[in-house]
């Protein structure tokens, strides 16, 4: 499952989608975009990443959005401007990648910045008493979960179970 990298993204580029969210981008994942600007799993074309907040014991991951891209459902702008607005209780936030099932993962920007969010859009993962969501959902928008404190951790844990 080897990890195929975009070529970095430009820099005004980077500022329209700092525009358009109208919010400046955690200096960690700004410096991705530069570098890669998305990434995508080669065949299967996802990986699992262990994660104990849902009865699976794993979530799947299939790839990381980048702005300007030919593919809407692939594209930073275009993704949010058609989803985000169903987890506006969260705060502001934005949907950086997808698990290639149809659930997101949400990198927040206020007022956990820097929280990376596995949103469960597609109700694929029931709660039970012992694996509860870190935000319920909100008119039946899915629940979400907290995957890691930081996009550097998460991208850490893409590249680790890729391989």
């Amino acid at each position: 499952m080897p990890i195929k990298y975009r070529p970095g993204a430009a820099l005004d580029a980077i500022a329209e989608l700092e525009s358009h969210i109208a919010h400046p981008l955690p200096g960690d994942y700004k410096d991705f975009l530069i570098s890669h600007n998305g990434l995508t799993i080669e065949y299967p074309g996802y990986c699992e990443i262990p994660f104990n907040k849902v009865e699976s014991g794993s979530i799947s991951f299939g790839g990381l959005f980048g702005t300007r891209i030919n593919e809407p459902s692939m594209d930073l702008i275009s993704f949010n401007q058609e989803f985000i607005s169903e987890i506006d209780f969260l705060g502001k936030s934005i949907a950086i990648g997808e698990d290639g099932g149809g659930n997101p993962f949400v990198l927040m920007l206020e007022p956990r910045s820097g929280n990376v969010l596995y949103w469960d859009r597609t109700h694929l993962h029931e709660p039970d008493d012992s694996h509860q969501a870190d935000f319920a959902e909100v008119d039946d928008c899915g629940d979400l979960y907290v995957v890691s404190n930081s996009f550097l951790d998460f991208l850490m844990a893409i590249q680790q179970h890729s391989v």
